[in-house]
């Protein structure tokens, strides 16, 4: 969607009207007796009932106020509020790029990029500042890492954030309604499964022939190389060699649905419950990652997109239409009851 923040209206992809949300709200309106109105290509809703009316921008409700929304899409700033109120998060520190000069230390961007890849360790997470679905997030464990992936997105964004890199053993989004887990689904990466005879690159390749993908051995080694794997190494009977330390459903994860009253899945739902109150967030979904240490807020997002997630999953279009269904009779004051 083009930045509306000012001048004349932008025009709007032809496929935003194809998205699954505006398929979803059209039935759950319709359904409801709920008069709908779109604008600019179906990206803007009005949704109306008895004298009660409530807007849907792209994937933002208004349940949700606006410092609310603004908080969740800046990464840093989500980081820093949570870190005040103690809740375990994954620090973001943010860094400034050219086009914000004036708020850029004198001394500029480097030492203080550098200070602060030392003290992670040498191993941080480099990512825009506002962004979503794992694009431009980019590892680093050399100095040179560092310099090429601060160039490569400060080359599409204004700012980016610094993390230290964590090892995450599992990923969960847990959707929030006005303190109320609505669902949560964990994130499964795409991985190989050694037999002992086979090595990465051979293992890789077989992979992606069975998915009816024409792969050269060039393009398997590539994919290798973007996981950071040893194309070589062969893995033992059993092993488990995962294919990108990121979780994202774009990036190749799978949802798997879980059972939000499970001892360690209760634990990430509490923690993003909380989160989401103390940032005073209606509505929202709430990345949480497992990590040595315990749970951690990885980020929250305010706008509820759950295209990736009803691709997934053969019941995941209807998990989205109940949450949407949710989240509207909440806006409109209508009583909860069961889905039409």
């Amino acid at each position: 969607m083009p930045d509306r923040g000012s001048g004349a209206p932008q025009p709007v992809p032809e496929f935003n009207s194809t998205r699954m949300i505006v398929s979803i709200l059209k039935e759950i309106c319709a359904a409801r007796g709920i008069e709908l109105t779109g604008f600019s290509n179906d990206w803007i809703f009005l949704l109306r009932r008895g004298g009660r009316s409530t807007y849907v921008f792209g994937y933002d409700f208004s349940l949700n106020s606006a410092t609310a929304k603004i908080i969740c899409k800046d990464k840093s700033a989500t980081s820093d509020l949570l870190g005040f109120h103690g809740v375990p998060r994954i620090e973001h520190r943010i860094f400034h790029g050219p086009q914000l000069t004036g708020y850029v230390p004198l001394e500029g961007n480097w030492h203080p990029m550098l200070g602060y890849f030392e003290a992670c360790g040498r191993d941080v997470v480099c990512k825009p500042n506002e962004g979503s679905g794992g694009r431009g997030v980019l590892r680093a464990r050399t100095p040179a890492e560092l310099e090429a992936a601060v160039v490569h997105v400060f080359e599409h964004n204004r700012s980016l954030c610094l993390s230290p890199y964590e090892r995450i053993v599992g990923e969960y989004r847990v959707a929030v309604l006005r303190g109320a887990v609505q669902f949560v689904y964990g994130k499964e990466r795409p991985m190989l499964v050694g037999d002992g005879h086979r090595n990465v690159r051979e293992l890789l390749l077989e992979r992606l022939k069975a998915a009816g993908n024409f792969v050269s051995e060039i393009d398997g080694l590539a994919q290798a190389a973007k996981a950071g794997l040893d194309d070589a190494q062969v893995p033992a009977a059993g092993e488990e060699v995962v294919l990108n330390w990121r979780h994202n459903l774009a990036q190749g994860s799978v949802p798997n649905i879980l059972d939000p009253h499970a001892p360690e899945v209760r634990a990430a739902c509490d923690l993003a419950l909380h989160a989401a109150r103390v940032l005073e967030v209606a509505v929202a979904s709430v990345d949480v990652v497992l990590t040595p240490a315990g749970p951690k807020v990885l980020e929250i997002n305010a706008g509820i997109m759950m295209e990736s997630l009803a691709r997934n999953l053969p019941e995941g279009r209807r998990l989205a239409r109940r949450f949407y269904d949710r989240i509207i009779c909440a806006a409109l004051e209508i009583e909860d009851e069961a889905p039409p």
